[in-house]
Protein backbone atom coordinates (compact mmCIF):
# COMPACT_ATOMS: atom_id res chain seq x y z
CA UNK A 1 0.00 0.00 0.00
CA UNK A 2 1.44 3.22 -1.15
CA UNK A 3 1.89 6.04 1.88
CA UNK A 4 0.74 9.80 1.36
CA UNK A 5 2.40 12.31 4.14
CA UNK A 6 0.00 15.32 4.76
CA UNK A 7 2.05 18.22 5.88
CA UNK A 8 0.38 20.74 8.28
CA UNK A 9 -1.28 17.59 8.80
CA UNK A 10 -3.63 19.60 11.92
CA UNK A 11 -6.04 21.13 9.87
CA UNK A 12 -9.56 20.52 9.01
CA UNK A 13 -9.03 19.93 5.55
CA UNK A 14 -6.53 17.64 6.41
CA UNK A 15 -9.11 15.21 7.76
CA UNK A 16 -11.42 15.31 5.10
CA UNK A 17 -7.92 14.48 2.96
CA UNK A 18 -7.37 11.64 5.25
CA UNK A 19 -10.90 10.09 4.48
CA UNK A 20 -10.62 10.50 0.60
CA UNK A 21 -7.36 8.96 0.48
CA UNK A 22 -7.96 6.10 2.33
CA UNK A 23 -11.28 5.26 0.54
CA UNK A 24 -8.90 5.04 -2.47
CA UNK A 25 -6.64 2.53 -0.78
CA UNK A 26 -3.83 4.89 0.18
CA UNK A 27 -2.05 4.67 3.99
CA UNK A 28 -2.23 8.41 5.57
CA UNK A 29 -0.30 9.75 8.17
CA UNK A 30 -0.92 13.72 9.00
CA UNK A 31 2.32 15.69 10.71
CA UNK A 32 0.84 17.74 13.00
CA UNK A 33 2.60 20.52 15.35
CA UNK A 34 0.77 20.05 17.99
CA UNK A 35 -2.26 17.06 19.77
CA UNK A 36 -4.61 19.39 20.29
CA UNK A 37 -5.76 19.40 16.36
CA UNK A 38 -8.14 17.63 14.29
CA UNK A 39 -5.46 15.62 12.31
CA UNK A 40 -3.56 14.27 15.09
CA UNK A 41 -6.99 12.26 16.18
CA UNK A 42 -8.50 11.55 12.89
CA UNK A 43 -9.42 8.21 12.68
CA UNK A 44 -8.56 8.45 8.79
CA UNK A 45 -4.98 8.51 9.43
CA UNK A 46 -2.96 5.54 10.13
CA UNK A 47 -0.05 7.32 11.60
CA UNK A 48 0.04 10.93 13.45
CA UNK A 49 3.44 12.42 13.83
CA UNK A 50 4.09 15.67 15.83
CA UNK A 51 6.83 17.85 14.10
CA UNK A 52 7.77 21.81 13.99
CA UNK A 53 5.01 23.50 11.96
CA UNK A 54 6.05 25.41 8.13
CA UNK A 55 6.33 28.73 9.84
CA UNK A 56 8.81 27.38 12.00
CA UNK A 57 13.01 28.34 10.74
CA UNK A 58 14.29 24.62 11.38
CA UNK A 59 11.41 23.46 9.21
CA UNK A 60 13.07 22.82 6.27
CA UNK A 61 16.19 20.81 7.51
CA UNK A 62 13.62 19.22 10.29
CA UNK A 63 11.42 17.79 7.70
CA UNK A 64 14.61 16.95 4.89
CA UNK A 65 16.05 14.81 8.24
CA UNK A 66 12.74 13.24 9.05
CA UNK A 67 12.74 12.17 5.25
CA UNK A 68 15.61 10.61 5.44
CA UNK A 69 14.73 8.15 7.64
CA UNK A 70 11.08 7.54 6.52
CA UNK A 71 9.80 6.73 3.26
CA UNK A 72 6.46 8.03 1.53
CA UNK A 73 5.22 7.89 -1.38
CA UNK A 74 3.53 10.98 -1.71
CA UNK A 75 3.90 14.59 -0.18
CA UNK A 76 0.54 16.52 -0.07
CA UNK A 77 0.69 19.96 1.55
CA UNK A 78 -2.68 21.58 3.54
CA UNK A 79 -0.42 25.46 3.68
CA UNK A 80 0.84 27.86 1.42
CA UNK A 81 4.27 27.68 3.38
CA UNK A 82 4.44 24.00 3.55
CA UNK A 83 3.72 24.12 -0.49
CA UNK A 84 6.06 26.72 -0.70
CA UNK A 85 8.65 24.57 0.68
CA UNK A 86 7.83 21.71 -1.33
CA UNK A 87 8.66 23.98 -4.38
CA UNK A 88 11.87 25.60 -2.61
CA UNK A 89 13.25 22.26 -1.94
CA UNK A 90 11.81 20.23 -5.02
CA UNK A 91 15.24 18.77 -6.34
CA UNK A 92 16.34 17.50 -2.69
CA UNK A 93 12.35 16.36 -1.86
CA UNK A 94 12.54 14.13 -5.16
CA UNK A 95 15.28 11.95 -4.08
CA UNK A 96 13.20 10.98 -0.51
CA UNK A 97 9.57 11.25 -1.60
CA UNK A 98 7.07 11.52 -4.36
CA UNK A 99 6.09 15.40 -5.27
CA UNK A 100 3.72 17.03 -7.25
CA UNK A 101 4.87 21.10 -7.14
CA UNK A 102 5.76 23.19 -10.14
CA UNK A 103 9.19 24.62 -10.10
CA UNK A 104 10.40 27.44 -7.97
CA UNK A 105 10.27 29.90 -10.49
CA UNK A 106 6.55 28.92 -11.80
CA UNK A 107 5.40 28.41 -8.11
CA UNK A 108 6.20 32.12 -7.57
CA UNK A 109 5.04 33.79 -10.96
CA UNK A 110 1.67 32.47 -9.26
CA UNK A 111 1.76 32.30 -5.58
CA UNK A 112 3.68 36.26 -5.59
CA UNK A 113 0.28 38.40 -5.62
CA UNK A 114 2.38 41.15 -7.30
CA UNK A 115 3.81 38.62 -10.47
CA UNK A 116 0.49 37.07 -10.81
CA UNK A 117 -1.61 40.61 -11.57
CA UNK A 118 1.01 41.60 -13.71
CA UNK A 119 0.79 38.16 -15.67
CA UNK A 120 -3.09 39.01 -15.80
CA UNK A 121 -2.22 42.18 -17.03
CA UNK A 122 -0.32 41.31 -19.78
CA UNK A 123 -2.88 38.79 -20.61
CA UNK A 124 -5.99 40.51 -20.22
CA UNK A 125 -7.04 38.43 -17.60
CA UNK A 126 -9.86 39.96 -15.08
CA UNK A 127 -7.66 41.60 -12.19
CA UNK A 128 -8.24 44.50 -10.13
CA UNK A 129 -5.77 47.63 -10.76
CA UNK A 130 -2.68 47.06 -9.17
CA UNK A 131 0.80 49.05 -8.72
CA UNK A 132 3.86 47.35 -7.76
CA UNK A 133 5.53 49.57 -4.86
CA UNK A 134 8.88 47.67 -5.88
CA UNK A 135 11.85 50.25 -6.00
CA UNK A 136 9.28 53.09 -6.23
CA UNK A 137 11.38 55.05 -3.57
CA UNK A 138 9.72 59.09 -3.41
CA UNK A 139 6.14 58.07 -3.36
CA UNK A 140 5.24 62.10 -3.84
CA UNK A 141 6.78 62.18 -7.16
CA UNK A 142 5.11 58.78 -8.76
CA UNK A 143 1.87 60.23 -10.62
CA UNK A 144 0.51 57.15 -10.75
CA UNK A 145 0.31 56.54 -6.53
CA UNK A 146 -1.20 60.51 -6.25
CA UNK A 147 -3.69 59.78 -8.49
CA UNK A 148 -4.26 56.52 -7.47
CA UNK A 149 -8.43 56.22 -7.55
CA UNK A 150 -8.68 55.11 -3.18
CA UNK A 151 -9.52 53.49 -0.81
CA UNK A 152 -6.95 50.61 -1.69
CA UNK A 153 -5.79 47.61 -0.10
CA UNK A 154 -2.34 47.87 0.44
CA UNK A 155 -1.13 43.90 0.26
CA UNK A 156 2.21 42.07 0.86
CA UNK A 157 3.39 39.99 -2.01
CA UNK A 158 3.75 36.92 -0.29
CA UNK A 159 1.35 36.16 2.57
CA UNK A 160 -1.54 34.06 3.42
CA UNK A 161 -4.92 34.57 5.10
CA UNK A 162 -5.04 38.07 4.79
CA UNK A 163 -2.14 38.61 6.82
CA UNK A 164 -0.73 42.33 6.37
CA UNK A 165 -3.41 43.58 4.04
CA UNK A 166 -4.17 47.13 4.94
CA UNK A 167 -6.96 49.24 3.68
CA UNK A 168 -5.68 52.86 1.97
CA UNK A 169 -7.77 55.61 2.42
CA UNK A 170 -5.84 58.17 0.95
CA UNK A 171 -2.66 59.02 -0.86
CA UNK A 172 -1.64 60.22 2.74
CA UNK A 173 -2.90 57.58 4.35
CA UNK A 174 -0.07 54.84 2.31
CA UNK A 175 2.81 57.24 3.10
CA UNK A 176 2.25 56.83 6.84
CA UNK A 177 1.13 52.90 6.81
CA UNK A 178 3.54 51.44 4.15
CA UNK A 179 6.72 51.86 5.99
CA UNK A 180 5.45 49.41 9.08
CA UNK A 181 3.60 46.92 6.53
CA UNK A 182 6.79 46.67 4.64
CA UNK A 183 8.95 46.15 7.38
CA UNK A 184 7.03 43.48 8.58
CA UNK A 185 5.68 41.50 5.57
CA UNK A 186 8.32 42.17 2.80
CA UNK A 187 7.23 44.10 -0.58
CA UNK A 188 4.17 44.99 -1.52
CA UNK A 189 1.70 46.09 -3.94
CA UNK A 190 -1.02 48.80 -4.43
CA UNK A 191 -4.65 47.63 -5.59
CA UNK A 192 -7.42 48.66 -6.19
CA UNK A 193 -10.38 47.81 -3.26
CA UNK A 194 -13.70 46.23 -4.54
CA UNK A 195 -16.03 47.32 -2.37
CA UNK A 196 -19.31 44.86 -0.76
CA UNK A 197 -21.80 43.33 -2.28
CA UNK A 198 -20.02 40.93 -4.97
CA UNK A 199 -19.49 37.26 -4.31
CA UNK A 200 -16.57 35.86 -3.32
CA UNK A 201 -15.59 32.73 -5.11
CA UNK A 202 -12.54 30.15 -4.94
CA UNK A 203 -12.20 27.72 -7.96
CA UNK A 204 -10.10 24.46 -7.72
CA UNK A 205 -8.63 23.30 -11.07
CA UNK A 206 -6.52 19.86 -11.26
CA UNK A 207 -4.60 19.71 -14.76
CA UNK A 208 -3.33 17.15 -16.17
CA UNK A 209 0.47 16.55 -16.90
CA UNK A 210 0.23 18.81 -20.13
CA UNK A 211 -0.97 21.70 -18.31
CA UNK A 212 -4.52 21.14 -19.64
CA UNK A 213 -7.78 21.55 -16.84
CA UNK A 214 -8.54 18.34 -16.36
CA UNK A 215 -11.37 18.26 -13.41
CA UNK A 216 -12.69 21.37 -11.57
CA UNK A 217 -14.98 23.02 -9.33
CA UNK A 218 -16.63 26.05 -7.93
CA UNK A 219 -17.05 27.36 -4.59
CA UNK A 220 -18.94 30.39 -3.46
CA UNK A 221 -18.25 32.07 -0.15
CA UNK A 222 -21.46 32.60 1.06
CA UNK A 223 -20.35 33.23 4.67
CA UNK A 224 -16.82 34.40 6.18
CA UNK A 225 -14.93 34.88 9.44
CA UNK A 226 -13.62 37.39 10.06
CA UNK A 227 -16.94 38.91 9.07
CA UNK A 228 -15.10 41.89 7.51
CA UNK A 229 -13.12 39.38 4.87
CA UNK A 230 -11.87 35.83 5.75
CA UNK A 231 -11.88 32.02 5.65
CA UNK A 232 -15.33 30.80 4.79
CA UNK A 233 -17.36 29.34 7.18
CA UNK A 234 -20.61 28.80 4.82
CA UNK A 235 -20.22 28.22 1.19
CA UNK A 236 -21.14 26.24 -1.59
CA UNK A 237 -19.94 24.61 -4.81
CA UNK A 238 -21.88 25.92 -8.14
CA UNK A 239 -21.48 25.68 -12.30
CA UNK A 240 -19.36 28.07 -13.89
CA UNK A 241 -17.29 26.87 -16.63
CA UNK A 242 -16.62 30.71 -17.77
CA UNK A 243 -14.71 31.31 -15.06
CA UNK A 244 -12.94 27.87 -15.29
CA UNK A 245 -11.63 28.36 -18.57
CA UNK A 246 -10.45 32.09 -17.22
CA UNK A 247 -8.84 30.39 -14.56
CA UNK A 248 -7.38 27.47 -16.48
CA UNK A 249 -6.19 29.95 -18.99
CA UNK A 250 -4.07 31.41 -16.32
CA UNK A 251 -2.60 28.24 -15.27
CA UNK A 252 -1.92 27.73 -18.89
CA UNK A 253 0.28 30.57 -19.17
CA UNK A 254 2.68 30.50 -16.24
CA UNK A 255 3.16 26.40 -17.26
CA UNK A 256 1.48 25.48 -13.98
CA UNK A 257 1.26 22.06 -13.31
CA UNK A 258 -0.37 19.74 -10.79
CA UNK A 259 -3.42 21.21 -8.32
CA UNK A 260 -4.11 25.46 -7.81
CA UNK A 261 -7.18 27.13 -6.13
CA UNK A 262 -8.06 30.78 -6.92
CA UNK A 263 -9.73 33.51 -5.18
CA UNK A 264 -11.54 35.75 -6.85
CA UNK A 265 -14.20 38.84 -5.43
CA UNK A 266 -17.14 40.04 -7.80
CA UNK A 267 -17.46 43.82 -8.74
CA UNK A 268 -20.74 44.36 -7.53
CA UNK A 269 -20.88 47.21 -10.44
CA UNK A 270 -19.81 45.42 -13.25
CA UNK A 271 -20.66 41.95 -12.27
CA UNK A 272 -16.95 40.60 -13.22
CA UNK A 273 -14.99 37.82 -11.07
CA UNK A 274 -11.77 39.43 -10.75
CA UNK A 275 -8.87 37.09 -9.95
CA UNK A 276 -7.15 37.95 -6.67
CA UNK A 277 -4.64 35.42 -5.74
CA UNK A 278 -3.80 31.78 -6.14
CA UNK A 279 -3.44 29.03 -3.60
CA UNK A 280 -0.77 26.50 -4.18
CA UNK A 281 -2.39 23.96 -2.17
CA UNK A 282 -5.69 22.41 -1.67
CA UNK A 283 -8.46 24.97 0.74
CA UNK A 284 -9.36 24.45 3.84
CA UNK A 285 -13.42 24.58 2.64
CA UNK A 286 -12.86 22.08 0.02
CA UNK A 287 -14.68 19.53 1.61
CA UNK A 288 -17.84 20.54 -0.51
CA UNK A 289 -16.30 19.91 -3.70
CA UNK A 290 -15.08 16.73 -2.08
CA UNK A 291 -18.66 16.02 -1.94
CA UNK A 292 -19.60 17.27 -4.94
CA UNK A 293 -17.24 14.55 -6.37
CA UNK A 294 -14.04 16.26 -6.90
CA UNK A 295 -11.41 14.14 -4.51
CA UNK A 296 -8.47 16.23 -5.55
CA UNK A 297 -6.66 14.36 -2.78
CA UNK A 298 -6.94 11.35 -4.73
CA UNK A 299 -5.57 12.64 -7.76
CA UNK A 300 -2.77 14.60 -6.41
CA UNK A 301 -1.44 11.43 -5.07
CA UNK A 302 -2.32 9.19 -8.10
CA UNK A 303 -0.48 11.65 -10.55
CA UNK A 304 1.95 11.73 -8.00
CA UNK A 305 3.18 7.91 -8.23
CA UNK A 306 2.26 8.43 -11.83
CA UNK A 307 -0.94 6.99 -11.98
CA UNK A 308 -4.05 7.89 -14.97
CA UNK A 309 -6.50 9.90 -13.17
CA UNK A 310 -10.14 8.21 -12.32
CA UNK A 311 -12.77 9.06 -13.56
CA UNK A 312 -14.82 11.89 -11.88
CA UNK A 313 -18.54 13.49 -12.43
CA UNK A 314 -18.38 17.05 -10.95
CA UNK A 315 -22.34 17.55 -9.06
CA UNK A 316 -22.56 21.06 -7.51
CA UNK A 317 -25.17 22.16 -4.97
CA UNK A 318 -23.20 20.84 -2.03
CA UNK A 319 -23.65 23.24 0.90
CA UNK A 320 -20.39 23.06 3.79
CA UNK A 321 -19.95 24.78 7.00
CA UNK A 322 -17.11 25.58 9.77
CA UNK A 323 -19.37 25.21 13.26
CA UNK A 324 -16.94 26.92 14.79
CA UNK A 325 -16.45 29.76 12.85
CA UNK A 326 -20.20 30.09 12.20
CA UNK A 327 -20.67 30.67 15.70
CA UNK A 328 -18.36 33.37 16.08
CA UNK A 329 -19.80 34.69 12.80
CA UNK A 330 -23.01 34.73 14.53
CA UNK A 331 -21.79 36.60 17.96
CA UNK A 332 -19.97 39.34 15.06
CA UNK A 333 -22.39 39.84 12.50
CA UNK A 334 -25.42 42.11 12.16
CA UNK A 335 -26.65 39.78 9.58
CA UNK A 336 -27.42 36.90 12.00
CA UNK A 337 -31.46 36.47 11.94
CA UNK A 338 -31.54 37.14 8.41
CA UNK A 339 -29.00 35.48 6.80
CA UNK A 340 -29.45 33.67 3.67
CA UNK A 341 -28.91 30.75 3.77
CA UNK A 342 -30.40 30.78 7.12
CA UNK A 343 -28.07 30.58 10.07
CA UNK A 344 -30.30 28.19 12.26
CA UNK A 345 -30.74 25.30 8.99
CA UNK A 346 -28.30 22.85 10.65
CA UNK A 347 -29.58 19.40 8.93
CA UNK A 348 -30.05 18.96 5.02
CA UNK A 349 -29.83 16.40 2.41
CA UNK A 350 -26.91 18.26 0.72
CA UNK A 351 -25.07 19.95 3.91
CA UNK A 352 -21.81 18.88 5.48
CA UNK A 353 -19.68 20.30 8.23
CA UNK A 354 -15.57 21.09 7.57
CA UNK A 355 -14.69 20.60 11.10
CA UNK A 356 -17.25 17.75 12.04
CA UNK A 357 -17.46 14.34 9.66
CA UNK A 358 -19.85 11.74 11.69
CA UNK A 359 -17.91 8.62 13.53
CA UNK A 360 -14.95 11.02 13.90
CA UNK A 361 -15.89 12.50 17.24
CA UNK A 362 -12.21 12.55 18.76
CA UNK A 363 -11.22 14.98 16.02
CA UNK A 364 -13.85 16.78 15.99
CA UNK A 365 -13.21 17.58 20.06
CA UNK A 366 -9.42 18.38 20.05
CA UNK A 367 -9.42 20.15 17.10
CA UNK A 368 -12.31 22.55 18.37
CA UNK A 369 -10.04 22.42 21.74
CA UNK A 370 -7.40 23.69 19.98
CA UNK A 371 -9.20 26.31 17.76
CA UNK A 372 -10.57 27.96 21.45
CA UNK A 373 -7.17 28.05 22.87
CA UNK A 374 -5.75 29.80 19.63
CA UNK A 375 -8.45 32.12 20.16
CA UNK A 376 -6.99 33.32 23.22
CA UNK A 377 -3.91 34.53 22.08
CA UNK A 378 -4.03 37.86 20.96
CA UNK A 379 -1.09 37.21 18.70
CA UNK A 380 -3.32 34.44 16.87
CA UNK A 381 -6.62 36.70 16.71
CA UNK A 382 -4.17 39.97 15.44
CA UNK A 383 -2.99 37.69 12.54
CA UNK A 384 -6.59 36.42 11.48
CA UNK A 385 -8.47 39.80 12.32
CA UNK A 386 -8.75 40.32 8.21
CA UNK A 387 -8.03 43.57 6.30
CA UNK A 388 -6.91 46.18 9.12
CA UNK A 389 -8.75 49.49 8.59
Amino acid sequence: MRKVLILDGGATHAVAMAECLKQSGYSVSTMCSSKSEYGYHTKFADEHILGPDSHEKEYASWMINFLKKHRYDVLIPTSDTAAEFMSHYKRELLELSGVLIPDKTIFDDGYDKNKLMKICRENGFPHPLTIDLFGIKDFDNNNELVDFSYPALLKPNLTSGGRGMTLINSFEDLKVVYPAIHEQYGECHLQQFIKEGGRQVKVQIMTDSFGNVAYSSVIWKQRYYPVKGGSSCCNITIDDPEIVKTCGEVLKRIEWIGFADFDLIEDPDKKQLLIMEINPRIPACVRSAFKSGMDYATMIADMTVGQPLRRYVYEPGKRLRHLGFEMLWFLKSPDRFRAKPSWFSFWGKDLYYQDWICGDFSSFFWGTWGNFKKQLDPEFRKAKAGVKV
